[in-house]
């Protein structure tokens, strides 16, 4: 298949990332109590949206809950942006 053929067309790891995206988006946005369309994919959580502890805490667990995943503090400490947390849910999926 050409690149002609291929645009337009998702693979099935780029609508899984999608839909953890959305997902990601909507938690946060019940966390932190803004619009989805305030959150964009390369924001900062220590400094665009500046969690406090019991907001990560709750936004950990509706992530560990939504996945049935177990999310460590080391992961965690990796993850700086919104992209990072649906990197990690990707890859611990």
């Amino acid at each position: 298949m050409d690149d002609a053929d291929s645009r337009g067309t998702q693979t099935g790891e780029d609508k899984r990332r999608e839909k953890v995206f959305d997902d990601v988006i909507k938690i946060i946005s019940e966390n932190m109590e803004l619009s989805p369309m305030e959150i964009t994919s390369d924001l900062n959580l220590s400094t665009d949206l500046p969690f406090d502890s019991l907001q990560l805490y709750e936004m950990v667990i509706d992530l560990e809950e939504a996945y049935d995943i177990r999310i460590s503090d080391e992961d965690l400490d990796n993850v700086s942006s919104i992209d990072d947390i649906v990197d990690l849910i990707v890859r611990l999926t």
